[in-house]
């Protein structure tokens, strides 16, 4: 109700992002941030938050000639585990668990792919890396599927 006594002038005005003057309260409703003026442009229906989409591909060679890498951060969503070795033991996925530390075993392969990969699905902000046992020339790849 308070939002339709405003005039068109007053919801479209920028603030910037430092101290209010003495007897003024900060504004509280959501804005939009622009790094470049360093004003912030409350939100409304017409300019509202802006949403993140993820619509990215992105591909990370988790093992090259039976040598691991190094862990990886990922966006987070569809993947697909890609592997194939010269010969098998064991291929796992792991993810680091939720003291920060540990890396635990997601998806573990003894043979080769029959169908192009395994699917997987992984949260924002995921680290993985593949742990290899027995194995000999085995490549790893996992591959975001964009949404």
């Amino acid at each position: 109700m308070a939002l339709a006594c405003l005039s068109a002038r007053a919801t479209a005005q920028s603030y910037p992002l430092s101290a209010s003057p003495d007897g003024w309260a900060r504004p509280t409703s959501p804005c939009v941030y622009d790094p470049a003026t360093k004003l912030c442009a409350p939100t409304t229906a017409s300019a509202p938050l802006p949403v993140l989409t993820i619509n990215r591909a992105e591909t990370f060679q988790l093992a090259t000639a039976n040598t691991a890498s190094a862990p990886v951060t990922l966006v987070g969503g569809s993947y697909i585990l890609a592997q194939s070795c010269t010969g098998y033991g064991s291929v796992s996925l792991r993810y680091r668990g939720p003291d920060g530390a540990a890396m635990v075993a997601m998806v573990t392969k003894t043979a080769a792919d029959s169908a192009g990969g395994t699917l997987v699905q992984l949260g924002g902000g995921a680290i993985v890396d593949v742990s290899l046992s027995g194995t000999t020339g085995c490549n790893v790849s996992l591959t975001r599927v964009p949404q």
